[in-house]
């Protein structure tokens, strides 16, 4: 019996056909690293966070194409697989210790790692809610107001899509606030703050004389005139490599973090397009040539591994701060850090004392000074893995001698030391839905200004 095609049926098989035609035109190039970001995601949030699946893909994965993609998550080997329509499937798997690791070569190498128990340190304080109105020079009214206005009232991410709120301020927590359920347990990803924590990492390596800040020939690649480049020209993003930041398009940096078994590799097959330290251009590539550059120093892959944490985490009570790593077992120091907004207060708060946490000299002052202080090609906005606000070239209402750790989807831990304050907000919407002046203007109109 012959099957006749009626025209309906026509209709939807070209639609079909036309539909995976526009895919493969539109998104064909793409969907690896789509399918990545959104394996990574989930897989990240879910077995790190303990976030459900169903809230990672309506919050974090809410937009085309992302939104379009989708996940299976294995419970029981920990991984999370995902696909656009079922093409280019990308698997993101737990590994112990270090996170989630998109897998891109053969999964051959075997990275994990035994995390150093981690001890609760005493400061910034955990005082009941109760003891918050202690703390002189706040004007809690008006620093509750402020709070408020940084999230969506329905406490959702609706536009504003605050996640976490926290304000320290004279080495006390003076509030915390939540979205809908997000807590104080709920670890977070800093993205780009991720930068500064490597940028702590090389000023304890400084600190220890295995770096310093004006070395040259940092690779044994680098022998033509990319031996010239600096650790400080480094830090400063001022290396002059070519690198193409875009993650709009099939760029460098997308195919650095999502397609890329080691991310070290292209940047530092990048060649010279500047001179070395005569331009500033903001570059994850680069971050993660000083992770490289980290293990490299450090010599041993599982002393690195361990190195974040007890050198850094340990020392200043960070017991929730969690470094991912490639599949090759390389931090992926530009992106990928997980930490509650309490622990990231933490870290703002080590450089807001000059590097000196709860009895211990962490880092060295100078080397504070050294990320706080402008580039010089800037103008005024960067230093040394930090974001600045010289002569208010950042929030024209906020103090100049503010610095930061910032990171995509308006992630920022600002350290204001003319308020002796930190001040945490984690989220997913930057300006102009999320206005970080207007946000931290309101918080600091509630402080008294340190003398």
């Amino acid at each position: 019996m012959k099957r006749i095609l009626t025209p309906a049926l026509i209709i939807f098989l070209v639609a079909v056909l036309g539909f995976g035609i526009f895919i493969r035109l539109q998104y064909w190039s793409q969907l690896p690293v789509a399918n990545g970001y959104a394996a990574k995601m989930m897989c990240s949030y879910h077995f790190i966070a303990d976030r459900e699946a169903a809230a990672i893909q309506q919050e974090d994965l809410g937009a085309p194409p992302l939104s379009l993609t989708k996940t299976v998550i294995d419970e029981s080997a920990k991984t999370a697989t995902t696909s656009l329509f079922g093409f280019s499937p990308r698997v993101a798997a737990y590994r112990e210790g270090v996170g989630c690791i998109l897998i891109d070569g053969k999964d051959d190498h075997g990275v994990s790692l035994s995390r150093p128990d981690i001890a609760l340190r005493r400061t910034p304080d955990d005082p009941p809610i109760a003891a918050f109105s202690e703390v002189n020079g706040v004007d809690y009214g008006r620093l509750h107001r402020a709070v408020e206005l940084a999230f969506d009232p329905s406490r959702q991410m609706d536009s504003v899509m605050t996640r976490a709120v926290v304000v320290i301020y004279k080495d006390s927590m003076i509030i915390e606030s939540y979205a809908k359920g997000i807590d104080k347990n709920t670890e977070l990803l800093g993205w780009s703050m991720t930068k500064s924590i490597t940028s702590a990492m090389i000023g304890i390596l400084i600190k220890q004389g295995q770096l310093n800040l004006d070395q040259r020939s940092l690779f044994d690649t680098w022998t033509d005139e990319r031996s010239e480049i600096t650790l400080r020209h480094m830090l400063q993003m001022q290396s002059g490599l070519a690198f193409e930041e875009d993650y709009a398009t099939l760029s460098d940096a997308t195919k650095m973090l999502f397609t890329s078994e080691d991310i070290a590799e292209i940047p530092l097959q990048s060649q010279l397009e500047y001179e070395p330290g005569t331009h500033w251009y903001y570059s994850s590539g680069t971050t993660n040539l000083l992770s490289h550059l980290i293990r490299e120093t450090i010599g041993d892959q599982q002393a690195y591994l361990e190195f974040p944490y007890t050198e850094l985490f340990e020392k200043l009570g960070m017991k929730s701060a969690i470094m991912e790593t490639d599949e090759s077992g390389l931090y992926v120091g530009s992106s990928f850090m997980y930490a509650t907004a309490r622990d990231w207060a933490k870290f703002g708060q080590l450089f807001l004392h000059q590097g000196y946490y709860d009895g211990q000299q962490v880092l060295d002052s100078s080397y504070v000074d050294f990320v706080r202080s402008d580039n010089g090609h800037s103008g005024g906005l960067y230093g040394g893995q930090f974001w600045l606000n010289v002569n208010h070239a950042a929030l024209p209402d906020v103090p100049e001698d503010l610095f930061s750790c910032n990171g995509f989807q308006g992630q920022y831990v600002y350290i204001i030391p003319s308020y002796d304050a930190v001040v945490v907000r984690l989220g997913l919407a930057n300006e102009p839905m999320f206005d970080p002046n207007l946000f931290l203007s309101r918080i600091l109109a509630s402080l008294k200004p340190v003398d």
